[in-house]
């Protein structure tokens, strides 16, 4: 568990997904310390923490936008998008915790005059852990050799892979991953880049 007391909430996008951890940051306004700074993390730093293990951020200050504040909701939000027609794309997890409360409250953030909420079957959680299997490679025996790219993708409700895969490896996925997933096929933005 990386200790980020202290830092600012941007490092804990880049470095817990390195770990292999997942964040679910919560603002918390009334915290005597410098806006966007990490307070607390549950675990602590220095926890040996499995893979894809959730950890709890506290982070002083309130949200500034909307990222902010989908981020500082992760429980209810997979993220938010623009659709062709430019209508703002709300994804919430059907299943989240007071979820018409965080999505009432999204509203003073919105600056659009169009938008809807989507009701995804998967929680942004559930997603990010599909993530860090996937960059564990493993997932298919040419896995560790393969160039590929993955990124929640709120307008689909799952994670999106983009790599080079034959249609028996594309089937094997999607079987195995029941809807998480949307393949794209092509050589992969990167070579194993999480977004």
């Amino acid at each position: 568990m990386p200790d980020l007391t202290n830092k600012s909430v941007d490092l804990v996008e880049k470095e817990f997904p390195a770990a292999g951890l997942v964040a679910l940051i919560r603002y918390e306004p009334g915290l005597l310390l410098e806006p966007g700074t990490v307070a607390v993390t549950d675990p602590p730093p220095g926890t040996i923490a499995a893979a894809g293990s959730v950890v709890r951020v506290v982070v002083a200050g309130a949200p500034k936008n909307l990222d902010d504040y989908i981020r500082g909701n992760h429980e209810v939000f997979l993220g938010s998008t623009l659709s062709s027609d430019r209508t703002l794309v709300l994804s919430v997890y059907q299943k989240g915790p007071d979820s018409g409360a965080v999505i009432e409250g999204a509203r003073r953030f919105i600056k659009v005059k169009q938008y809807r909420v989507v009701s995804c079957p998967r929680s942004r959680v559930d997603l990010e852990q599909v993530q860090i299997e996937l960059h564990r490679r493993d997932f298919l025996p040419r896995a560790a050799d393969l160039k590929f790219s993955t990124q929640v993708d709120p307008a689909s409700c799952a994670l999106r892979l983009s790599a080079d895969l034959t249609d028996e490896e594309t089937e094997q996925l999607m079987k195995r991953y029941e809807g998480a997933l949307v393949i794209e096929r092509g050589s992969g933005a990167g070579y194993g880049v999480r977004t």
